[in-house]
């Protein structure tokens, strides 16, 4: 009658699922990350978005981290982003957005927006 969480088979698991999902969807896409104005990840936890930001190379500028203020808030963290980078001027119109999703069932996958 209890949930468990493997915390570190779950990290382990986005380190090399997330990575793989960015290079695909800027492949599928034919673009890379430069021409990306703005990158939002789901908001899993601090630690695991700034490693994958860092891994990746992603610029601290380009990448949306919020979970001071938000917390993880499941399947909602990338439209709760979106909303929030809209309402403070952090991407606007015509800009190009990397989303990326992961979590529940080891499930992931990535898009571009325009916006």
């Amino acid at each position: 009658n209890n949930l468990y969480m493997n915390g570190p088979e779950i990290f382990n698991f986005t380190i090399k699922a997330v990575p793989k999902v960015v290079s695909e969807t800027l492949e599928k896409n034919n673009t890379n990350l430069e021409d990306i104005d703005y990158i939002i990840f789901h908001q899993a936890n601090k630690y695991m978005n700034d490693y994958l930001r860092k891994k990746i190379n992603i610029p601290k500028d380009k990448f949306y981290l919020n979970l001071l203020h938000t917390g993880n808030t499941v399947s909602a963290t990338i439209p709760i982003a979106i909303k929030d980078c809209l309402d403070n001027n952090i991407i606007k119109k015509g800009d190009k957005v990397l989303l990326v999703g992961f979590g529940v069932g080891y499930s992931w996958g990535g898009t571009i927006v325009i916006i």
